[in-house]
């Protein structure tokens, strides 16, 4: 493994949760809605949903994703520790201009974005594949019998249906009050 430098600029492997800007799932990006009244009237209105009080609509919304991508670091500091046996260990810590700086395995420090890209795939496909395990995990767990996992998951599943009819029934209730609101 090539051992880099102070102020070498690399390509680090990054995965993990990331805010990510998507298309407002109501405007579709356009800021306005056409509304239609019970009289079949169009009013189009600006976007609430995008626009969550400030300063009008924006197009969009976050969310937070998985997110696998390469990112141009420079390296700000390298620390070298001896231990025992006679090897090296190396840790290095790269940061970016205004932001601070970051520890790193250096298993993710590339010299080319194509292999940092390729490695973040593959931390993306590693951790993906640990939370397939995960189910049986938890089975095996001498702690926690099937039964129990049952009535968990028949639990949650009840709250989850439970709130998706609660937000059907919210839904329905705007759209009817959006018919009776005067034409502007």
């Amino acid at each position: 493994m090539k051992r880099y430098q102070v102020g070498d600029q690399v390509w680090w492997a990054r995965y993990g949760m990331r805010e990510v800007r998507v298309d407002c799932p109501v405007c579709y990006g356009k800021l306005k809605v056409n509304l239609i009244l019970g009289n079949n009237d169009q009013v189009t209105i600006p976007c609430t949903y995008c626009g969550m009080g400030f300063e009008g609509p924006c197009g969009y919304v976050t969310e937070h994703q998985y997110v696998a991508d390469a990112e141009l670091v420079i390296i700000n500091e390298v620390r070298i520790r001896s231990i025992s046996g006679g090897s090296d260990i190396t840790e290095y810590i790269v940061g970016t201009p205004g932001r601070g700086g970051y520890y790193v395995d250096p298993k993710d420090l590339f010299n080319t974005k194509e292999e940092a890209v390729a490695r973040s795939l593959l931390k993306l496909q590693e951790d993906a594949a640990l939370k397939e395990t995960l189910a049986e995990e938890i089975k095996a767990s001498r702690h926690k019998s099937y039964a129990w996992n049952a009535g968990y998951h028949m639990r949650e599943a009840k709250r989850s249906h439970e709130s998706a009819e609660y937000h059907e029934k919210m839904a329905v209730i705007c759209k009817s009050r959006s018919k009776s609101e005067p034409k502007s």
